[in-house]
């Protein structure tokens, strides 16, 4: 799933974060202290799971593509936390109001809740990381069998001779075909498939 869509939502939608929402690589390249100032939010991957096959003929899979809000909010007016545990709950309020049921690309479903957790809590900041998925399929055009289907060379037509056999045809003297084709010729008839 692409996060820039999500981290552009996040700062157009939620003016708390006064447009402090990075990605995943500015999460990665974090140490013990945020770059951004609190409150602020990083929106970082998570795994995609993928169900079994649809068909045995088919490349048809459902993906649950699983990203994070991880949030950091200040901790230091309240050392004990409890004003800190309110600004989570209420933060989780927000991000649902910007998040669920909205649609990060056509390719996905809406977006669902999959949970929080607690990831850090000291003296100066409390980090806290929502959890979130969207659904989207793998299809045929998204695997090899597309890719080899668009190498083949172009199919401009066939030529089909048929001999039916007519069961009350009183001449035919023997089963199965007597040797006259009924119609056939080229197909298209005229110009070509295009």
């Amino acid at each position: 799933m692409e996060l820039e869509p999500i981290i552009e939502a996040l700062r157009t939608r939620l003016p708390v974060f006064g447009n402090r929402v990075g990605g995943a690589v500015q999460f990665k390249a974090l140490g013990e202290k945020s770059t951004l100032q609190s409150p602020c939010a990083y929106v970082i991957p998570l795994d995609d799971n993928a169900s079994e096959r649809k068909a045995g003929n088919t490349a048809r899979q459902e993906i649950t593509d699983g990203f994070a809000v991880v949030v950091v909010m200040s901790n230091k007016p309240d050392e004990k936390g409890q004003g800190s545990a309110l600004n989570a709950h209420n933060m989780r309020t927000l991000l649902w109001a910007a998040l669920l049921g909205w649609c990060p690309s056509e390719e996905y479903d809406p977006i669902v809740y999959e949970g929080g957790q607690l990831m850090k809590l000291d003296r100066a900041e409390m980090w806290f990381q929502y959890e979130f998925s969207a659904m989207t399929e793998i299809t045929d055009a998204d695997g090899w069998r597309n890719t080899e289907l668009n190498g083949l060379p172009h199919f401009d037509g066939l030529d089909v001779q048929l001999d039916a056999i007519e069961p009350f045809d009183p001449n035919r003297g023997a089963t199965g075909p007597d040797g006259r084709n009924e119609t056939g010729g080229a197909w298209p008839r005229t110009g070509s498939l295009e």
